[in-house]
Formats: structure tokens, sequence, C-alpha cells
């Protein structure tokens, strides 16, 4: 994703979500259905429910949690790769 122009990428972001959510419920359908999709959500099953025009995205705590740390921890390891090392002189 980062190799591609930032709508490009908002493109394949979206694409992507669509793909793993399904199609959007409408907020009557979310509504009937919440406990399952929360369970749904719960076991790793994202939803997209559509609100007024706009998307909103039902998904766990931990796997939110999941992509965030590790997209963190792989910017974080990456940043440390490129450091130079310190030059320490005697006292």
């Amino acid at each position: 994703m980062r190799s591609l122009l930032a709508d490009e990428q908002s493109s394949a972001f979206r694409t992507f979500i669509a793909k793993e959510c399904g199609p959007p419920l409408t907020v009557r359908d979310a509504r009937s259905r919440l406990y399952l999709l929360t369970t749904g959500a719960l076991a790793g099953r994202p939803r997209l429910i559509s609100v007024d025009g706009a998307e909103t995205v039902l998904m766990s705590m931990a796997d939110l949690e999941g992509i965030l740390l590790d997209l963190a921890l792989a910017k974080f390891v990456e940043d440390l790769k490129e450091l130079p090392r310190r030059k320490v002189r005697p006292r």
C-alpha cells in the first residue's frame, strides 16, 4: 500500500474493506442483527453498515489493536534500521 499514490491507497483500502466485510447493511438491518453482528466481529468477521450514505466498519477491538500495533511495530523497526550508529568517544 505504501508504494501506491495517495488516491490509489484510498481506493485499494476501500476495496479491501468492502471485500472483507461484504455489502453494507442498512441501519435497520444492523439493528435487527446487532447480536449476530457483534459476535461475528468478535470472531474476526467485520461488517460494513451504511449510515446516511457513509459507511462504518464494525470490528473487534482485538482486530483493530492487532492491525494498528503491527503497523506501528513494523514502522518502529524500520526506523531503527535507518538510524546511523552513534559514535561514542572515550572520556
